[in-house]
């Protein structure tokens, strides 16, 4: 796909053939825009091939574990953290970000393998929850001593397996809940789209975990959080021009979406089921219409499977059978291909 400013290269040669442009501003226009740095499929291959080999002097040491002696194997993989942090340090200096980004990724990844080989080493019984919250603290100190968006990925990778590793207990606070709003700070501020992914997911995966503290509430918590989403993801549209912010508005378009809909399986009945089945159709309507006017694909596709849920949803509700149901979605598909025919050929005429 051609980058922003290969298309408007294209687009002004257009002007000026057109003689709405002026030759001789052709370059000035063209100098004002920078193109955007986009990694190529070897350093792509180049970034898993490091992930991989990381992983495979884990397992390495991993199978060989009973062979080598304790004090080795406490200096082996301590060692190995030091050697792959310094080379993130160097490769910083040297001004290679992209290495420097993959190296410090793997040495939080060995440092979290070392948390809990160390305590096979000296017999420590530990809390996975505690390992994996720590590994994920030490991912982040790594993230922001190196700018490194793909530790800060690592980072909130770790901290929500913690989030799951344990018993939820209502006097536990949810760690993810906090570290997703800074992991977004981060991708806003330097620019990191994987970040920016890793993190808006993390806020959704962290208000299901805030939620578990507070199973009493039922669906009410579940319509909050969709609620919260909703505002996050309307606020998040007034900053579309930055790419980060658009990735925000996708995520929180989806979980809202998600939330609204599961909130509709817990404790509705009568009257307030039917009010939530005709808000359920309402609002993904509006979704499909908000997709299609900011030309955002995915927000269309939240609210095209929004709509598919609440029609299933509701033939659930009525107790339909599965043959009435593929009729009916049958005719519903039959209207859609017709009305989208007719539309399509009244735009060319």
């Amino acid at each position: 796909m051609a980058g922003y400013k290969a298309r408007l290269t294209k687009d002004v040669d257009e002007w000026v053939a057109a003689g709405l442009v002026p030759a001789e501003n052709r370059q000035a226009i063209l100098d004002c825009v920078s193109e955007e740095r986009r990694v190529d499929a070897s350093a792509a291959l180049a970034v898993i091939g490091a992930l991989l080999l990381g992983a495979a002097a884990i397992a390495f040491v991993a199978a060989n574990w009973g062979a080598i002696p304790r004090l080795p194997r406490f200096g082996l993989i301590v060692g190995l953290f030091l050697a792959v942090a310094g080379g993130g340090a160097w490769a910083a200096r040297a001004q290679r970000p992209l290495l420097s980004n993959t190296l410090l990724a793997v040495a939080a990844l060995v440092y979290a393998a070392a948390i809990g080989l160390t305590g096979q080493i000296f017999d420590i019984a530990g809390d996975p929850q505690r390992a994996l919250r720590s590994a994920g603290l030490a991912a982040a100190l790594l993230t922001l001593a190196g700018r490194s968006s793909a530790a800060g990925v690592v980072a909130l990778a770790l901290l929500g397996f913690g989030e799951f590793a344990g018993r939820f207990d209502g006097g536990e606070s949810r760690w993810l809940i906090f570290a997703a709003p800074v992991g977004m700070a981060l991708a806003w501020l330097w620019h990191s789209k994987p970040l920016a992914h890793a993190s808006a997911l993390a806020l959704v995966v962290g208000l299901v975990a805030l939620i578990s503290m507070y199973e009493r509430w039922g669906a009410t918590s579940l319509l909050i959080s969709a609620a919260v989403l909703a505002l996050l993801a309307g606020a998040a549209r007034q900053l579309s021009d930055r790419r980060t912010a658009v990735i925000f508005f996708l995520w929180f378009v989806w979980g809202a979406m998600v939330f609204y809909g599961v909130a509709g399986f817990d404790e509705f009945k009568g009257g307030y089921l039917i009010a939530h089945r005709a808000a359920w159709l309402l609002i993904a309507g509006g979704v499909i219409a908000l997709g299609m006017h900011d030309r955002q694909g995915m927000v269309t596709a939240a609210g095209v499977v929004s709509m598919i849920a609440a029609v299933c949803a509701i033939l659930f509700d009525l107790g339909l059978g599965l043959m009435t149901a593929a009729g009916l979605f049958a005719a519903c598909a039959l209207i859609a291909l017709v009305a989208g025919g007719l539309t399509r050929r009244r735009a060319k005429a």
